[in-house]
């Protein structure tokens, strides 16, 4: 009797919470209340939760957002886990989908573009001239760049960095940083050097955004080297290429449930599970994005044609919960691009002309800058075991996680689009103390550039906006904000770069060089490179050389030594050395050191000349120090030649100027001054132009012609009916001619044709 009446209580203690609930605060408060004091006891108490949840779920009059529905939906599954009769967890279960009509519907398609709008990706494909190449020739390259959604050409990136590994090895053997010119286009060129061992390499490409995913995403190419052509003795040579499969995103699990067909035109999509749930069916990749509702056991129809072409996902998503009921992928297949490549083969020098038409898979004319090589096809024979562009960009990538996009889960960002370069690092005060309100002076010699930057109450600091050749060299120093260097230290950070390992299988797949290619790639390299440099005998010329100034101004001075000038040696003190350049160095009876640096004037050294060691500011108790053998320049301005003169902001016009440099790998070197640094990163190499040669005159000939590469052009760009020519003349023998065109249209339009001109 008293448990009958217990049950009682408990049944009308939770009726009245169920009716009187008004806010998800109490909802949840009751539900939780309810599972923690009831659920478990016995079965009279799980029926009667059963019975309140299931009205609390009823009588809620409130909308719930997709985080609060799923709170929900774990609290109420922790009760169905303690209760044994199938008939109150049924009569959870039921609970659920009543708060689950409760909840807003999902904006499926606006949770996408968010993702794609705050997590773009960027692909990257490099076109060589051709697959294979010989010591000391040079590597053509660009760099495509586009969105990984719509593969339309982008430049949200001005810079790409292009490397070259040793597989083998496994060691970078050279990293170049290009610049995208004013039209997006990223070019440039790669000299092996002449020494390079005959193997297989590996061309990789990256942008600073695309650190911030796995490195399995960045570009990467095999590029084969053949070594001397002596040591070859068969007509062709074997060589091994590492096969490297294509990267597709991991493979859905076959039972998923979700067929998927494409017949007369039309993508045909059916769900095999039965459910109640209220589902959207969502399609996405190589640009597309399509969101329908989809009714159970029903097959959804979609036109082919308005899709774009490439592999696409599609997946059976819930509208309310955004869980991911079923996925699968398939490809689409668009219709054919038009590229015609027209032109008539010319041997012995002639010229020859290109003529190109690209139009769309409509009829449209496709307008862009494509890539394009012209290569001997007689000795260069077309690489198909690598993917061409068309296969590489359709590939589907693991970059956009679909359950990631429905819930706003995003990856962390350490890296932001690189539109200039920068130069990072700290201010501080020695042992460690904080600078308070420091300043940063900045100076580029080359450009006479000088700015100081106030840091507030930061001792950190980046300077954006820089854009400099590979080269350039920058002098910072740190002030405190009276603008005295005392105690203060300056620290830059370092470069970084990612570590790059090749990705490749240990497949290998034999590919035949013929030996006329190594013969004719030798004889290219020896007559001219990208580099218009030709190995000749070497001549001696007995005449003592003019040296050019070693100061960044590239000034010339007053009066100067020079590492191979004799009298450096005979010099046993700076004292005697500086005499002779006109600089009479005393101490004066306090014992400190002057300097007479203008007839007539005698300074202190704290208020003398200006002197720099090594591009650091220094005085004369440093200079002295020196020994006059381990000096490889000084150069000496009086006030005259220097009253024009800045050098790393200091103004000397009104006081003389010396610049000393020491012999490099010296030990020993004399204390420089924390608060400033000398700063050369690596930048952007300086595009250099493929050598077409032009035989207007074939009676002015000087060398023999037997390139493998005749023609590259990294910028071929089509007009307004998509049409485009190039010209170009014929080598010495070439009389067949492998053309190779690949590129992104301005609309995304993948371009990728090979023939050959006969």
């Amino acid at each position: 009797m008293r448990r009958l009446i217990f049950i009682g209580i408990v049944m009308v203690t939770l009726t009245v919470s169920a009716q009187t609930t008004s806010t998800y605060g109490d909802l949840r408060a009751k539900m939780l209340h309810a599972g923690q004091q009831f659920t478990g006891k016995n079965t009279a108490n799980d029926q009667a939760v059963a019975v309140v949840i299931r009205e609390l779920a009823n009588n809620y009059q409130g909308r719930l957002s997709r985080q609060q529905f799923r709170e929900l939906r774990d609290t109420i599954e922790g009760m169905r886990s303690r209760i044994s009769a199938e008939t109150w967890r049924t009569a959870l279960s039921n609970a659920v989908k009543t708060l689950q009509e409760k909840t807003d519907t999902l904006d499926i398609q606006q949770c996408i573009l968010d993702y794609y709008k705050r997590v773009p990706q960027e692909q990257i494909y490099v076109h060589t001239d051709k697959p294979y190449y010989v010591p000391g020739d040079t590597v053509w390259f660009r760099a495509h760049l586009v969105d990984a959604v719509t593969h339309t050409p982008i430049s949200r990136s001005r810079y790409v960095y292009v490397e070259l590994h040793d597989q083998q090895a496994d060691t970078l053997m050279q990293r170049i940083i290009v610049k995208c010119d004013s039209d997006g286009v990223f070019a440039n060129a790669i000299l092996l050097p002449k020494t390079m061992k005959g193997g297989s390499y590996t061309l990789a490409a990256y942008t600073q955004w695309m650190r911030n995913f796995p490195a399995e995403r960045f570009f990467y190419k095999e590029l084969l080297v053949v070594g001397n052509k002596s040591s070859q003795k068969t007509k062709s040579v074997p060589f091994g290429l590492p096969v490297r499969p294509l990267r597709t995103q991991s493979p859905l699990p076959t039972d998923s449930g979700l067929e998927l067909g494409q017949r007369k035109g039309q993508l045909l999509i059916q769900l095999n599970k039965v459910t109640d749930d209220p589902l959207a069916c969502v399609l996405y990749g190589s640009g597309n994005l399509l969101v329908a509702d989809y009714t159970q056991g029903k097959v959804l129809c979609i036109d082919s044609q308005s899709l774009r072409p490439g592999n696409v996902s599609v997946a059976m998503v819930h509208r309310q919960t955004g869980e991911i009921v079923a996925e699968s992928q398939t490809n689409i297949v668009g219709g054919e691009t038009l590229v015609n490549i027209s032109g008539k083969a010319q041997t012995h020098n002639d010229p020859m002309e290109l003529d190109i038409t690209l139009m769309g898979a409509d009829g449209t004319p496709l307008s862009g800058n494509f890539s394009l090589s012209v290569t001997d096809y007689d000795v260069v024979t077309p690489d198909t075991l690598q993917p061409a562009i068309d296969k590489y960009l359709n590939q589907q990538y693991a970059d956009y996680p679909l359950a990631d996009m429905l819930s706003g889960t995003y990856p962390r960002i350490d890296y932001s689009f690189q539109t200039s370069q920068t130069i990072s690092g700290q201010i501080r005060g020695t042992l460690f103390k904080k600078v308070k309100h420091p300043k940063l002076m900045l100076f580029r010699p080359d450009k006479g550039l000088r700015q100081t930057f106030e840091l507030g109450d930061s001792s950190r600091f980046t300077v954006n906006g820089l854009d400099f050749p590979d080269g350039t060299t920058y002098v910072l120093e740190g002030l405190r904000r009276t603008g005295s260097t005392s105690l203060v230290q300056l620290n830059i950070d370092p470069q970084t770069f990612p570590a790059l390992h090749a990705p490749f299988t240990s497949h290998v797949s034999p590919l035949s060089i013929s030996d006329g290619f190594v013969r004719q790639a030798q004889e290219q390299v020896m007559y001219g490179s990208v580099d218009k440099v030709i190995d000749l005998p070497e001549v001696v010329k007995e005449k003592k050389r003019r040296h050019k100034p070693t100061n960044l101004m590239g000034v010339m001075p007053f009066r100067a030594f020079y590492d191979d000038d004799p009298l450096l040696n005979n010099f046993y003190s700076m004292e005697i050395l500086l005499s002779t350049l006109g600089i009479p160095v005393y101490r004066d009876a306090n014992g400190e050191m002057q300097i007479r640096y203008r007839s007539g004037t005698v300074t202190r050294a704290m208020q003398g000349p200006v002197i720099f060691i090594d591009e650091f500011r220094s005085n004369v108790e440093e200079l002295l120090m020196l020994q006059p053998e381990t000096i490889e320049s000084i150069e000496w301005f009086d006030h005259v030649g220097a009253a024009s003169m800045t050098i790393y902001g200091w103004n000397v016009s009104t006081s003389g100027l010396l610049l000393v440099r020491q012999k490099p790998g010296l030990h020993g070197r004399i204390f420089r001054p924390l608060s400033m640094a000398t700063v050369q990163q690596q930048g952007w190499k300086p595009n250099v132009e493929f050598y077409s040669p032009q035989y207007t005159d074939k009676n002015q000939k000087t060398r023999p012609d037997h390139r493998t590469t005749l023609y590259w052009n990294p910028k071929v760009t089509t007009d307004a009916n998509g049409k485009a020519c190039v010209k170009f003349y014929a080598s010495d023998i070439s009389k067949r001619y492998l053309v190779t065109l690949e590129g992104v249209s301005d609309d995304g339009t993948i371009v990728y044709q090979q023939r050959v001109i006969e």
